[in-house]
């Protein structure tokens, strides 16, 4: 089929797509709910072709990503936060639904205002006049165990362009929440929810970073989420705060952490400005005392109740980091890397209640493996990762070493980085009904969608998959075969492969062994390392990955396959094999005993059904930014992660920042069998003893809650670590008239070590987290209030 590319008149927008005439009725019905900011319009006759042609994101090669890497232990770079208009994608007809990989849809491209990470050194090819950006996650991070990261982040935001997706909540209108009206039955976000300020989407152009999986500090400059940083100021429609406006401070400021953090890895410096060589707030011309300025002016005629500055101000006269700035911000934060010696006492700035006396050692290390960064803004979590703000963070250490030393200096630099996302602007409020995507869009991989990945007939490649979709998972089946019919695996004709690395964290040997071929979930938010070899006598020159996406396993049932890469099958290079034995594992992650855990808690994800005035919950409450859960630091506990939600099938994606965990039992009352006598599934789980007609199945009862848990129980030699884990969803049952909610649940294990503070944990469907299923996590230092002579 021929591009067509149809005008749409009045709102100065051109849309093209491979399709027939006859689909212009339906193309129709996708106009955005507001306008766009508008573009040139375009003389009258036939649009030139191939203007906004989906063919530069589709098919195309893996795009490699722009990269700032460390040198000589530090990682200096700046990560600039814009917007302009890009290429998007979206699926047609409507009338089939937000199905992917359901025959018959096929893609449209539209230009959509979004927001973006990047690099200003980066070289940004020019467009012709008329044309758009094609997608681009942020750049690539590459960094080592031990270093010092060290991030100017700008902040360049024009909130003009987002319509009524800007921050409505600060300019006084509504609720606070971004609003839109549709036609018909579907009205827009909110619609019928009850969602108000704080947990709704709203703040979409207040920006901060999260570091994915670091073991770090949390507080200050490090991975602290709870930072926000607004755009800056404009004149004459452009950005008054650049690079350079703060460059000669940040780069003191960067020296002086540096020096901190170099000396003691578990130094949490700064704790408060005065620490910092960035003011004071007295002079005008420091950092500080131009963000006081900025943020005055900024609440110059709000309300008391919007207004940044008077929160700052209260945090720092009492010693504390603030929270607001405008513009620009440094982050500064080292990766830790863990050593087995003994060192001597030290004593660092501790916490806000006091310097702290303790030895350089650390009880966990930063592990070395594949992570990523993500936009956390509290509000626009969702909006902004949907619009592709998110990039890869990979830390290097002995795991690369181990590998390079099989495969060859350097080979672990040449290997493809898959930065996965859906992306979306649903959430932007800039279209509703049959045109929304943010329900499960197609993947795209470092901003295209089904890439082409060469590889020669027997190579070996490492992938680094990251999953930074804000909603669904992607399953991964098995590799790709010559006959997909196929039950057995032929090395010679079809490809194979063995997962390296979960969340970051490599597996032990035993793990590694044991995952050739299998298919594994990615959930939101997860990594894979893959190792995988192309059939040494292909049949074919293209095969493609499936994945099948869902928010919980029930959906796998009904999910249809979509291509995520295309490896294409070409060249010849040298006999290659799988790693024998997997890289040495790191002494500091061996497994958690019983004999560590000091504690539990019990924690409950609960989701109501649409038009619930509050739908999204931790413990039955929404986010309030209090401390919802302690633990002391340096101690170890056994969670129970519960998940109430029956109304649909969500296995909310369990987050936690700073600490990973250990996964200890599973319990899924939803899981099925086959019958070997009908290949039909049962349910696992039955509730009445009649019911139990096949050896496989256990029978609970409905009535003691101590019985819902696991009739077997699985202990692997080794257990996997993740930051990432889905909570299986719950069951309702009727029994004698009641319904009763049978929680699934899985149980972790963590050592909340090293680094005191304040941190979240969430649900990593996005747009669940920004609408109140999120809670913060204090890790604080064991000290006696009294002392005794």
């Amino acid at each position: 089929m021929a591009d067509l590319c149809v005008h749409l008149w009045r709102r100065h927008v051109w849309l093209c797509f491979k399709s027939s005439l006859g689909s212009l009725a339906l193309l129709l019905q996708l106009l955005p709910a507001h306008a766009q900011a508008p573009t040139a319009t375009p003389a009258a006759g036939s649009p030139p072709q191939g203007l906004l042609s989906c063919d530069p994101i589709i098919g195309q090669p893996l795009v490699k990503i722009h990269e700032i890497v460390s040198t000589n232990g530090v990682l200096r770079g700046t990560i600039l936060l814009s917007d302009h208009q890009e290429r998007m994608a979206f699926r047609m007809p409507p009338g089939f639904g937000n199905v992917p990989g359901k025959p018959g849809l096929y893609q449209v491209c539209q230009p959509q205002y979004v927001r973006y990470f990047s690099d200003p050194t980066e070289l940004i090819p020019v467009l012709p006049p008329g044309d758009y950006a094609n997608p681009l996650p942020g750049p690539t991070l590459r960094a080592r165990v031990g270093d010092v990261i060290e991030l100017a982040f700008l902040n360049q935001i024009n909130p003009a362009d987002f319509g009524d997706s800007i921050d409505r909540g600060e300019n006084g209108i509504g609720n606070g929440c971004d609003q839109s009206t549709g036609s018909g039955g579907n009205q827009g976000y909110p619609a019928n929810a009850g969602d108000v300020f704080p947990d709704c989407f709203h703040g979409s152009s207040t920006g901060n970073i999260h570091y994915h999986g670091t073991h770090t500090n949390p507080n200050g400059t490090g991975d602290n989420v709870l930072a926000e940083v607004r755009p800056s100021p404009r004149a004459n429609n452009q950005p008054t705060i650049t690079e350079q406006t703060f460059k000669d401070q940040f780069d003191k400021f960067f020296a002086e952490c540096e020096r901190h953090l170099k000396a003691d890895p578990l130094d949490e410096w700064p704790q408060s400005w005065n620490d910092a060589p960035l003011g004071p707030p007295s002079d005008p011309n420091s950092y500080i005392g131009m963000q006081m300025k900025l943020l005055q002016a900024y609440d110059n005629g709000r309300p008391l109740s919007q207004q940044l500055w008077p929160v700052d101000k209260a945090q720092y006269d009492q010693g504390r980091w603030p929270q607001y700035y405008i513009g620009a911000y440094p982050y500064c934060f080292r990766l830790p890397e863990y050593t087995s010696h003994v060192s001597p006492p030290a004593v660092h700035a501790g916490t806000q209640m006091g310097p702290i006396a303790h030895t350089l050692n650390l009880v966990m290390g930063q592990s070395p493996g594949t992570f990523w960064y993500h936009a956390h803004k509290h509000g626009s979590t969702a909006i902004n990762v949907a619009n592709g703000m998110t990039g890869a963070f990979i830390i290097e250490g002995q795991y690369d070493d181990d590998l390079n030393k099989f495969y060859g200096p350097g080979w672990t630099r040449t290997q493809p980085v898959l930065v996965i996302n859906q992306l979306g602007v649903t959430p932007n409020l800039e279209r509703v009904g049959p045109g929304r995507i943010d329900k499960g869009p197609d993947f795209s991989v470092n901003g295209r969608l089904q890439p082409h990945i060469k590889m020669y007939p027997g190579e070996v490649q490492m992938w680094r998959i990251i999953n930074t979709s804000g909603r669904s998972g992607a399953f991964f089946a098995g590799p790709p075969k010559s006959d997909p019919t196929a039950k057995a695996v032929d090395p010679a004709k079809d490809f194979e492969w063995k997962q390296l690395a979960q969340d970051g964290v490599q597996f032990f040997d035993s793990n590694y062994q044991k995952s050739l071929n299998r298919s594994f979930l990615m959930a939101a938010g997860n990594r894979v390392d893959l190792m995988i070899q192309a059939p040494t006598q292909p049949t074919g020159k293209s095969f493609d990955v499936l994945v099948k996406p869902a928010v919980a396993k029930t959906d796998l049932a009904s999910a249809f396959p979509v291509p995520l890469i295309t490896i294409d099958i070409e060249g010849s290079g040298p006999a290659m094999q799988f790693i024998k034995q997997a890289p040495g594992f790191p002494k500091d992650l061996d497994d958690i005993t019983d004999d560590e855990i000091q504690g539990t808690k019990s924690i409950v994800f609960s989701s109501l059904g649409p038009g619930s005035s509050i739908q999204h919950t931790i413990n039955g409450e929404q986010y309030n930014g209090e401390v919802g859960e302690v633990v002391l630091l340096n101690k170890v506990e056994e969670w129970t992660i519960r998940n109430t939600t029956t109304f649909t099938g969500i296995d909310h994606p369990f987050h936690i920042h700073i600490n990973p965990f250990q996964v200890t039992e599973v319990f899924d009352p939803n899981e099925t069998i086959t019958d070997p006598s009908t290949n039909q599934p049962l349910p696992k789980y039955v509730f009445d003893p009649t019911q139990k007609t096949l050896p496989g199945q256990c029978v609970l009862d409905p009535n003691d809650p101590d019985t819902w848990k696991p009739c077997v129980k699985n202990r692997e030699p080794h257990r996997i670590w993740y930051d990432v884990f889905p909570i299986p969803s719950g069951l309702q049952i009727s029994r004698f008239g009641r319904n009763v909610v049978v929680p699934g649940y899985f149980k972790m294990r963590s050592r909340f070590v090293d680094y005191p503070g304040l941190f979240v944990m969430h649900c990593h469907i996005l747009a669940h987290e920004d609408r109140g299923m999120m809670m913060v996590v204090e890790v604080r230092p064991l000290q006696l209030p009294y002392a005794h002579q």
